[in-house]
C-alpha cells in the first residue's frame, strides 16, 4: 500500500512536469524515472534535496572545474556528496574538493580520484550492470556503479542487509578484487545534524 501510495504521488509529480514541458518532449512519460524513485530508500523530500544539490555541485564543477568533468563524476545521496574518477594532479584533487566543500547543505564529502594511470580495466560498468540482470541479489534501480583503475565502486541507499547482498553480488559478477563501498544508511525519520563532516579519502591504499 506504501509503495503504491509512492508510485501515484511520484508519478503526480513527474506528470505534471511533463505537461508543462510537452511541447519540447512531444508527450514523453520518463517511467524509468518514475520506477526508480519508487523503489528508492530516501523520502520524496530527501530525493528532492539531493537532486538539487547534485545540479549545483555540477554546476560548481563546469564552473571551475571544466577540465575534470570528463574523468571525474560526481553524485548527492542524503545530503552526502561524492567524487569518483581519476585527476591529473594533487592539485586538481584538491581543487575539486574545494569546490565541493563550498556547496552549501552537504553534510559531507567522500571521494575516490586516484592520479591517472594506463591500465586495463577488468571489468566495465556496463558489463557488470548487464551481467547483474540475472542476479537476484544485484537491485539495478537502486545504486550506481564506477570503476576506477580496476576498482568497482558502489553507490546508492541501502539498508545494511542490502548493503550485504549487493556488494557479495557485486563481487561475484565483477573480475575485481576490490570493492568500494559508498552505500548510504536510509535515513532516520529525524532532522540531520548540521555540521560538516570530515572528508573521506578512499583513493589511497
Amino acid at each position: 500500500m506504501i509503495n503504491r501510495t509512492k508510485f501515484l504521488f511520484v508519478a503526480l509529480i513527474l506528470a505534471h512536469l511533463c505537461f508543462i514541458t510537452y511541447e519540447a518532449n512531444a508527450g514523453f512519460v520518463p517511467y524509468g524515472k518514475i520506477f526508480k524513485a519508487v523503489k528508492d530508500e530516501r523520502p520524496y523530500i530527501t530525493q528532492a534535496q539531493d537532486s538539487r544539490l547534485q545540479l549545483q555541485l555540477h554546476k560548481a564543477l563546469i564552473l571551475n572545474c571544466p577540465s575534470s568533468l570528463t574523468n571525474v563524476a560526481s553524485y548527492v545521496y542524503s545530503g552526502h556528496g561524492f567524487l569518483v574518477g581519476e585527476v591529473e594532479s594533487d592539485a586538481e584533487r584538491d581543487a575539486l574538493l574545494n569546490c565541493a566543500k563550498e556547496i552549501n547543505g552537504l553534510y559531507g564529502i567522500s571521494y575516490f580520484l586516484p592520479q591517472k594511470t594506463p591500465i586495463e580495466e577488468a571489468s566495465s560498468e556496463l558489463e557488470i550492470k548487464l551481467k547483474g540482470i540475472f542476479d537476484p541479489e544485484y537491485p539495478s534501480s537502486q545504486i550506481t556503479i564506477k570503476v576506477v583503475q580496476n576498482n568497482v565502486l558502489i553507490l546508492g541507499v541501502l539498508n545494511l542487509q542490502e548493503q550485504k547482498s549487493v556488494c557479495a553480488s557485486v563481487q561475484k559478477i565483477s573480475k575485481t578484487s576490490r570493492i568500494i563501498n559508498f552505500l548510504q544508511v536510509p535515513q532516520q525519520q529525524k532532522k540531520l545534524k548540521k555540521r560538516f563532516r570530515p572528508l573521506r579519502n578512499l583513493f589511497s591504499n
